[in-house]
This record gives structure tokens, sequence and C-alpha cells, in this order.
């Protein structure tokens, strides 16, 4: 079983398995552990029919319902094209509609449909429920600082250049 060094000369950056270790990155770990984390979750998102990354969709406009498609791909993470692709299929069965913004005819924006309520409220009482039992497990008090730590990594990157970013 993989766990985190509790330090060294390495300050705690490696990972054992066995009598093997090897050094990891911050988006690697990062990467592991939204896939470790994720990985309870979607059987329940599956037996509503939907994809995680429609879950994501759905949960960003349950916070933010009528959001532009660049905010909402901002919001999941997902790039223009995918994220259109994705709307298409959804509209296509009933949870999302697209409106043109009134006051910029240019903007399209993305509202959740009745249809899509009715699937992404019980799915938020699950993902509730599932984030509570993670946070218990992990600590109430690491938890929130891990959150915290997160959300300041989430700003600190989002607000440098971007040819900064692409080193």
């Amino acid at each position: 079983m993989w766990s985190p060094s509790t330090g060294g000369a390495d300050g705690g950056r490696s990972i054992h398995r066995g009598k093997r270790e090897r050094q990891t990155s911050l988006i690697e770990l990062l990467a592991r552990a939204e896939h470790a984390l994720t990985r309870g979750f979607r059987a329940q998102i599956r037996d509503h029919g939907i994809s995680s990354t429609e879950w994501r969709v759905l949960e960003a406009l349950v916070e933010c319902d009528g959001a532009s498609m660049t905010e909402l791909g901002e919001q999941v993470a997902l790039k223009q094209p995918t994220l259109s692709k994705m709307i298409d299929r959804m509209a296509k069965v009933g949870l999302v509609e697209r409106r043109v913004a009134d006051e910029d005819r240019r903007r399209t924006l993305v509202h959740l449909t009745a249809r899509g309520r009715r699937v992404v409220a019980p799915l938020l009482v699950q993902a509730s429920a599932y984030d509570a039992a993670v946070s218990e497990s992990f600590g109430e008090a690491p938890s929130r600082e891990l959150k915290a730590a997160l959300l300041d990594l989430i700003r600190l990157v989002q607000n440098q250049p971007r040819n900064k970013r692409k080193r």
C-alpha cells in the first residue's frame, strides 16, 4: 500500500512502496489524490447515468446556474471545445439548456433544467456525505487546512501570467 513518507532528507516528498522509493511532483500527487478520492463516488454517479465530468458540470451549475461557457469551463477545468461537446450531450438528454444572455447576445449561458435538478439533488446529498466521511477519516483539522492550502494554490496559479505557467 502507498503511504507518504514521514520525513527524511527529502522533507517527506517521496512515496514508499515496499522497499522502492521514488520522488513525486505536486502535480502527480494532486492527480493521484483526485483519482483516489473520486473512485468511491464514481459508482454512485454512474448509477444515475452520468459521468464524473458531467457531475462536475451539474454541481457547478447548482452553485452558479446561468454561468457563461467561459465561467463554467474555468469552474470545472475543461477547455472550451470539450465543454461545448459535453453541454451538447447534456442538453440532448435534458439535463441542461443553453440560453443567449439578454445583455450580450454573443454570450451563451448554461442553465440546469428541471430534470437536471432532479438528477443532481440526490447526488449532492451523497457527495456531502462522502466528503464528510473522508474529512472524518483524514481528520477535521487536516481537512480544513488542506482545503485552505488547495484554494490558496489555485488562486496563486490562476493569478500567474500564462507564460510563467508553461515553464
